[in-house]
């Protein structure tokens, strides 16, 4: 089912699509306190084990340090930095640091992302990047006010900024970038005993304090860390890192070669008018009750020089998503999920078609993350198309991706008379009750609105009303004909479950339901090599263009 994509702020923009991490590829837990900035604290003993140095004597230009990670046998992914020298900066000589990162998920494409970071010559962050197809972060360090500003941009209209206190000392580590944490090691002073000190998550936006207990073994420095990580470090390299909580060792990989790929961030979704449109735009509001939130959407109208006088048949267009805009753009990370494709091509075969913005997203207002709320939200939308002066009120339309088509049936439900057909495309034929039956414990915290995971806080009040929402009331109350596509690559609905079930429900209610399926097609329609995922809906693709000449030629029998 298509839900927002959960995640910590600003990591989840790097790291959505890598799939669940291990402790020491994700940022440290919140913890209580911190630690004073700078400060090395030396425990019971005072003995210097591993003195700090200066960058300069770390690494020789252009040195590759490479790591592969492995779990249960399994390598997961690799991790490379590079010394790439120094750079002169208003009068200041620093130092560059360069990654290239990769997980290697089961059955998909490697997820990449990169970084450049730039320290001055004690290992203080001073600025830099990183980026994934996803995002791409910028950060600055401000001496003036002992500031690091984060700014992420997922190719989205707006910029997510974070602002954390930086003061030298501070020490700081990318998503999985393991030099950061040997330079961290590196510049320090390590004594016997217990260290600490914060540390900055790039990738999180977030600092925490971070500690480790040190001893020695022979020349070998031995870091058991409050990440969980035990680690072996010597002459200002790390050699082995093992978490056995999570059975994970990362080693060293030898006569390692700098990757030849690139990352080049996220590109930026902008809709664009096909050249082929037979259709006009006209921005509209969507009138509601006072108090309500206000939405903002368009309406696709034909050129009466192509498809006649009019009036014309009408589609309501009913996302499946609650942070996506008008043309099916969501996010963060950016991803395009088809919906101005689909609704141009209605237009253009002659429907007056309305989209609009969820609220909060676009130019709608913010209001809460309610189901009952977009229930309300596809009436609006419904009644504004009404109103339009080119629009045939007894042939409309109701059309709804993923939960989207269950507010088509209630939407049609409650206007049996204009609403003639409705089209479910890619919706689940069972409950969410029923979907979380096998986690009793977060079907009871989404119940009662406690103990919920964070991921799933923003979300509350919208999973709380959606578990009383049944797909076979639904079937039951829309007594018009209806239309089901559905992906047969689609991991989100079950190809199988979810098209049985609403099958099911048509044949106990006696209501038509005809079923089109699309073997080799997502869950937004779109071609897919094998099993797809949610790093396979970052990359560009269309909607193919088979379903929507058949979503198209359904529309029309329908509309008749």
């Amino acid at each position: 089912m298509h839900r927002p994509w959960p995640g910590i702020a600003l990591t989840a923009l790097l790291t959505a699509t890598a799939g669940s991490a291990t402790a020491c590829l994700t940022p440290p837990p919140p913890g209580e306190g911190s630690a004073s900035p700078g400060e090395g604290a030396a425990a019971e003993v005072d003995t210097v084990v591993d003195p700090a140095r200066a960058i300069g004597e770390l690494y020789e230009v252009g040195e590759i340090r490479a790591f592969e990670f492995t779990q249960l046998g399994t390598t997961i992914g690799r991790s490379w930095g590079r010394y790439g020298g120094t750079v002169v900066q208003a009068g200041e000589t620093l130092h560059r640091i360069e990654t290239r990162v990769e997980l290697l998920p089961p059955g998909s494409k490697p997820v990449r992302w990169a970084s450049e970071l730039l320290v001055d010559g004690e290992g203080n962050l001073v600025g830099g990047w990183e980026r994934s197809m996803a995002a791409q972060l910028s950060f600055a360090v401000d001496p003036g006010d002992a500031m690091l500003r984060i700014e992420a941009d997922a190719g989205l209209p707006q910029i997510e900024r974070e602002e954390l206190a930086y003061d030298p000392g501070t020490a700081f580590m990318g998503y999985m970038s393991t030099i950061h944490e040997e330079l961290m090691f590196g510049a320090r002073e390590l004594v016997l005993g217990e260290n600490e000190w914060r540390l900055i998550s790039l990738s999180a936006g977030r600092a925490d304090p971070w500690s480790a207990t040190v001893e020695k073994k022979g020349t070998t420095v031995v870091l058991d860390t409050s990440l969980g990580e035990e680690i072996w470090f010597e002459d200002g390299r790390i050699n082995r890192i093992e978490v056995r909580e999570d059975e994970l060792v990362v080693t060293t990989m030898a006569h390692p070669r700098w990757p030849e790929w690139e990352v080049i961030g996220p590109k930026g979704l902008k809709y664009q008018k096909p050249a082929d449109a037979s259709f006009s735009i006209r921005p509209v509001e969507l009138p509601g009750q006072p108090g309500e939130a206000g939405l903002a959407g368009e309406v696709l109208v034909p050129d009466p020089d192509t498809h006649g006088p009019g009036p014309y048949p009408g589609v309501v267009f009913l996302n499946g998503s609650v942070s996506a805009d008008r043309y099916g753009f969501a996010g963060p990370p950016a991803v395009d999920l088809g919906y101005h494709e689909m609704t141009d091509a209605l237009a253009n075969a002659g429907f007056v078609v309305i989209r609009y913005d969820e609220r909060g997203i676009g130019e709608s207002e913010q209001a809460p993350m309610s189901w009952a709320g977009q229930r309300g939200d596809a009436q609006r939308a419904f009644r504004t198309l009404l109103v339009q002066a080119e629009v045939d009120p007894d042939h409309i339309l109701a059309i709804g991706h993923a939960e989207g088509g269950w507010r088509a049936l209630a939407l049609a439900a409650m206007r049996p008379r204009e609403i003639v057909g409705v089209a479910m495309l890619a919706t689940p034929g069972r409950g969410y009750r029923e979907l979380f039956a096998a986690q009793p414990d977060v079907l009871a915290a989404l119940e009662s609105g406690e103990g919920l995971p964070p991921n799933l806080e923003p979300m509350a009040q919208w999973y709380g009303e959606i578990l009383q929402e049944d797909p076979d009331a639904l079937i039951f109350r829309a007594r018009v004909p209806m239309w089901l596509a559905q992906g047969g690559q689609d991991f989100e609905v079950d190809p199988v479950k979810d098209v049985s079930a609403l099958e099911a429900s048509a044949t106990k209610h006696k209501r038509k339901l005809t079923v089109a399926r699309f073997e080799h097609l997502d869950h937004h329609f779109k071609a897919t090599d094998g099993t797809s995922n949610h790093a396979s809906y970052l990359e560009e693709r269309p909607v193919d263009r088979r379903f929507l000449k058949a979503l198209v030629a359904w529309a029309e029998n329908a509309a008749k």
